[in-house]
């Protein structure tokens, strides 16, 4: 299991679990504003990272020509962080930069560029401050941690992580990425907007389902209504029927018949139901839900 250390926003924060010894992350469905977009590239970029004793991976940067500076790699932080030594020894803040009471915390920056083996990143948004975590980590460990790569690094890319060779591939693709954290006030004080949207299912049935009465002993669902003129009653389908299974599937709950329900408009799909203690096998045709 990889442990994510950044735990200071844990609504943005994501677990990672870790089933195999390959495995690709990439952005996920969110479509935010740009900030900054990424340009997709050919070539791809390798870097090595040590495996620690904590399970995390650690990666050996140069920030604005400077450094070596070791990054914790981290599925699990919203933003890129770096410590005010590493920071203020980059050049990424001025060293009379002013700083918060709580943590040293400098506010937003911008890392000019990062590299790190073979991947090189250009104006790379940054939080600045010294998270207690990392300390406690490099203390553990006897050696100064000194940031954290978070989202708005791995988010331009599609990575592939590699435990066996201990080794990174970063290909970059298009991809608007966006500061998390300095949009995080607007999000959460902005003017909430409500949203309507319809979803057009891939094919209309025309039946109201039930929940089962008996449990677990129930055979299937029961049918509560049937629209005149729809698929379900040209199919013979009727209310109080049992429906036990639907294309295939067994049916116990309407979670299954959901699931089951997904057949291609058009085409024959069985319905398997109980009537007056009998089964009955009907044929029937879904609609094009679009």
């Amino acid at each position: 299991m990889i442990r994510p250390i950044f735990r200071l926003m844990p609504a943005l924060a994501a677990a990672v679990l870790v089933s195999s010894l390959v495995f690709a992350t990439g952005p996920g469905a969110a479509q935010d504003a740009p900030r900054p977009k990424a340009k997709a590239a050919a070539k791809k970029a390798v870097v090595r990272f040590e495996m620690l004793p904590t399970n995390h991976m650690l990666v050996t940067a140069r920030i604005n020509g400077k450094g070596p500076y070791r990054l914790i790699f981290d599925l699990g932080a919203p933003i890129t962080l770096l410590s005010n030594r590493a920071a203020e020894g980059s050049g990424t803040v001025r060293d009379d930069a002013p700083r918060a009471f709580l943590f040293g915390m400098r506010g937003e920056a911008q890392i000019e560029a990062l590299e790190a083996g073979g991947l090189k990143v250009e104006k790379l948004p940054v939080v600045v401050f010294d998270h207690p975590v990392l300390k406690a980590l490099g203390d553990m460990l006897g050696r100064k941690i000194d940031g954290i790569m978070g989202f708005t690094l791995f988010a331009r890319y599609r990575t592939t992580i590699d435990y066996q060779t201990r080794q990174m591939t970063f290909e970059p693709v298009d991809y608007e990425v966006r500061d998390l954290l300095k949009d995080l006030p607007e999000r959460m004080m902005g003017p909430k907007v409500a949203r309507e949207r319809v979803i057009s299912p891939m094919g209309l049935w025309g039946l109201t389902l039930g929940e089962p009465t008996g449990g677990l002993d129930d055979p299937g669902i029961p049918i509560v209504s049937v629209a005149p003129g729809s698929p379900a009653e040209q199919g013979g389908l009727k209310p109080g029927d049992i429906l036990t299974t639907l294309d295939g599937r067994w049916t116990t709950s309407i979670a299954d018949a959901y699931a089951a329900a997904d057949a291609e408009p058009g085409e024959p799909a069985e319905a398997v139901i109980l009537r007056g203690g009998q089964e009955v096998k009907l044929i029937v045709r879904p609609a094009d839900g679009a």
